[in-house]
């Protein structure tokens, strides 16, 4: 298992907790539903595998293993599976002070990252939402992250390596997602040849540099369309595109809607998600 990507969260502060629970697959042909995902979501995986899949990727996350999904339009599960796994949805920004983890890893220590769930499904049955929950969903994520990148080093040799410069790739492009930045730039900054890292990059994470760098520039899109008072058009400088209609094109070609038919998807209310989920 590859995480194809670094998520970034300001942990300085607890995360947003908006549910949590612990699923258990009913029936052997069970299937994750189908629908817009309008915050990060968390899951941990104890038993089984889950198959789940976004517009961009299709993840399997066997047990051991977690994966957060960041918003997006279109969430859906990939395949029928049998599995247990506890999930939560929150909201977390990602400055001023940004934490590096990655969207999906494997953890060692099952024991622990089960003790603080429960801690947390108590906490959240006394006061949902409350503080408490809160700090505990962050010592949850936070514990993720350093059995994750424990592994990844204990990995060692070649492939350690690889990941470490891999993580200064993806480390780059976040803090250059505004701006139009091509593997060459990358490659010059590193001290690499483009194609070099460029192959590197695509053998370690399982997907091409220019793909990556396409998809965290319209992650960012995404944001601001969201979560901004920019128009459309504001939103194409700011991520420094040459003109709005380089902007349409890209994100039309990224998601397979227009930018606008985007942000009036994603201004209907979030419904509250299914128990089970």
């Amino acid at each position: 298992m590859v995480a194809k990507s670094n998520l970034h969260f300001d942990l300085s502060a607890p995360v947003q907790l908006l549910w949590f629970g612990e699923f258990i697959s009913p029936e052997k042909n069970w299937k994750h539903l189908t629908r817009r995902l309008f915050e990060y979501e968390l899951f941990v995986v104890t038993e089984g595998v889950l198959y789940i899949a976004d517009e961009e990727f299709e993840h399997e996350v066997r047990a051991g293993e977690y994966l957060i999904m960041p918003p997006t339009v279109n969430q859906h599960g990939s395949r029928v599976c049998r599995c247990r796994f506890y999930w939560l949805h929150f909201r977390c920004p990602a400055l001023p002070a940004s934490v590096s983890m990655p969207e999906q890893g494997s953890f060692s220590d099952a024991d622990t990252v089960r003790t603080i769930a429960k801690k947390l499904m108590q906490a959240e049955a006394a006061e949902p939402r409350g503080v408490h929950s809160r700090y505990l969903a962050s010592e949850l994520l936070l514990e993720l992250r350093e059995q994750a990148l424990a592994g990844a080093h204990e990995a060692g040799g070649a492939n350690s390596s690889a990941e470490r410069l891999c993580e200064r790739i993806r480390e780059f492009v976040f803090f250059h997602r505004f701006s139009d930045v091509k593997v060459r730039e990358i490659a010059r900054e590193l001290g690499y040849h483009a194609k070099y890292l460029s192959a590197l990059f695509h053998r370690t994470e399982g997907v091409t540099l220019k793909s990556y760098i396409n998809a965290q520039r319209c992650a960012e899109a995404k944001r601001l369309l969201l979560e901004s008072g920019l128009t459309v058009t504001e939103v194409a400088y700011y991520l420094n595109f040459p003109d709005p209609h380089s902007f349409a094109r890209f994100f039309k070609t990224m998601t397979g809607i227009t930018a606008t038919q985007f942000r009036e998807e994603q201004s209907v209310s979030p419904p509250k998600p299914a128990p089970e989920i």
